[in-house]
């Protein structure tokens, strides 16, 4: 065989997932359902002994953190209970976090940023004390939030295979998969699958020991005829055009195999976690702002991230998301220069090509905070109040009653014509449905917000039932602020002054 260095310039930690991951679509990376997350003990249930034999014995040494019990910030800091998740099902939250869809609701993005990296005690019947910890992994990173995911398995430490193949990934996308190879190599027993050992060594410039490896491995049977040729494929730029099409939904390693032989696959059609990959400095710089936009949009990524990539250069065209860029970085050039009326001309353009393109939050959390300095008047006091809602920063209502009533955390008054405000009204005032109440009533809060999480992003659809079910939902839970904060965000982001 023979390889091209510059393949690997391309092609990050194309082989982080194994055969078994090969032909699975790219949300069950990181929705895996696990075997310890499939089975799993009933914590309501009383134990019955089958034998008197002694059981399994799970070993880990004293001086290892317990994954499931690790965190990054306790529940009172962000305003959750202590006890989230001790009371809930496991299996019932393994199914509700490989269901979640990244939300459209800014406050939503918070709080399940906030629910999935605290250190709360787990559920009951974890055995390994893992798969919780697993699964929240897996809903983090397929919420875009790779650094919040690397950052809790840095804390439990890559010693279980099932950690490492998830940081593994993680890092084809971020381009850091050298340090993934560099541990492989000092603890050779955490390697998960043929495939890593393969790529490490041909990273490692040892091309014969991973052909070896390669060839054994199709021997053994231990991979697939399809495996096989995205590996020969990585290996030698030689081995002539690939014999499968583009996948439709593929693996991490379809994703960067295809890359390296030139043949990218484009992100935006993809899971929300690709486009992380098109934040490397190695993307073109159209490619960079698409990315950073979709992942900003949904909370992935904060504003001085987007507003970084905004700034990398003077946009050299018309039309999106160019006029966009135009507009953001005439409003950051006024407010540096501290002129009231450029920055009231250049604020209008700016808020209405953020909000066609969904990112009036982004806008907000950006600007808000130095707009409230400026004495403006008119459509663009107007615009200033209505980020400043968003952003959370103290300032005068906007003109609208409802906002207004709003953010002074009271409930509109019913009979409004317009159904929207009508459900919000409905939310805010009435009880939660009663199968939920149930479970709240019982301590299941982790399980009740995922609930509401998955109603408020049916409502964010149309479904007027749902964001009532939803905001109802929040407020008997506990989270009353975040209701309010979600109605607002939904009739700010949704209306233009």
């Amino acid at each position: 065989m023979r390889a091209n260095p510059a393949t690997f310039l391309l092609a990050g930690a194309a082989l982080a997932w194994g055969a078994a991951a090969q032909e699975a679509p790219v949300a069950a990376l990181w929705h895996a359902a696990t075997a310890e997350g499939a089975a799993v003990d009933e914590p309501d249930k009383e134990p019955v002994a089958r034998s008197a034999m002694t059981g399994p014995i799970t070993v880990l040494p004293l001086d290892r953190p317990v994954p499931d019990h690790v965190g990054l910030v306790e529940p009172a800091e962000v305003g959750l209970p202590e006890g989230l998740w001790q009371r809930s099902d496991l299996s019932d939250l393994v199914q509700r976090l490989q269901a979640l869809e990244p939300p459209k609701s800014a406050p939503m993005q918070t709080l399940l940023h906030d629910m999935l990296r605290v250190s709360a005690p787990p559920p009951a019947g974890s055995k390994d004390g893992e798969a919780f910890f697993l699964a929240r992994l897996d809903a983090l990173m397929a919420l875009g939030r790779l650094d919040t995911a690397r950052a809790l398995m840095e804390r439990a430490g890559m010693h279980q295979p099932e950690i490492f193949r998830r940081w593994f990934d993680m890092t084809i996308l971020t381009g850091d998969e050298n340090a993934a190879c560099d541990r492989m190599r000092a603890l050779p027993e955490i390697t998960p699958t043929y495939p890593v050992r393969i790529f490490c060594l041909a990273r490692s410039g040892d091309w014969p020991a991973a052909v070896v490896t390669l060839e054994t491995a199709r021997a053994l049977g231990v991979i697939d005829a399809a495996e096989t040729e995205l590996l020969t494929r990585f290996l030698d730029d030689l081995a002539g055009p690939a014999l499968l099409p583009p996948p439709s939904m593929p693996s991490t390693l379809e994703f960067i195999i295809y890359e390296a032989v030139g043949e990218p696959l484009r992100t935006p059609v993809l899971p929300l976690p690709f486009a992380v990959a098109d934040l490397r400095k190695n993307t073109g710089w159209k490619a960079r702002v698409e990315a950073a936009e979709r992942l900003a949009s949904y909370g992935a990524i904060d504003s001085d991230r987007l507003w970084k990539v905004y700034s990398e250069r003077a946009p050299a065209a018309s039309g999106q998301p160019w006029d966009r860029i135009a507009a953001v970085q005439r409003l950051k050039d006024s407010l540096e220069d501290e002129d009231p009326e450029r920055v009231a001309k250049a604020l209008v353009p700016a808020w209405e090509r953020m909000h066609a393109a969904g990112l009036l939050n982004t806008l907000a959390h950006q600007v808000a905070p130095q707009l409230i300095d400026f004495d403006l008047s008119g459509e663009a006091q107007e615009i200033s109040r209505r980020l400043a809602a968003l952003a959370d920063v103290e300032a005068p209502p906007p003109d609208d009653p409802v906002i207004a009533s709003l953010l002074a955390r009271e409930v509109p008054q019913p009979g409004s014509a317009d159904p929207v405000i009508a459900a919000i009204t409905a939310g805010l005032s009435g009880p939660a449905p009663e199968e939920t109440r149930e479970r709240i009533d019982a301590g299941r809060i982790g399980g009740a917000l995922l609930e509401a999480a998955t109603n408020l992003q049916d409502g964010w659809g149309g479904n007027l039932d749902a964001l009532s079910a939803g905001l109802a939902t929040l407020t008997a839970a506990g989270q009353r602020d975040a209701a309010f904060r979600a109605a607002i965000d939904l009739l700010l982001t949704d209306t233009t002054p």
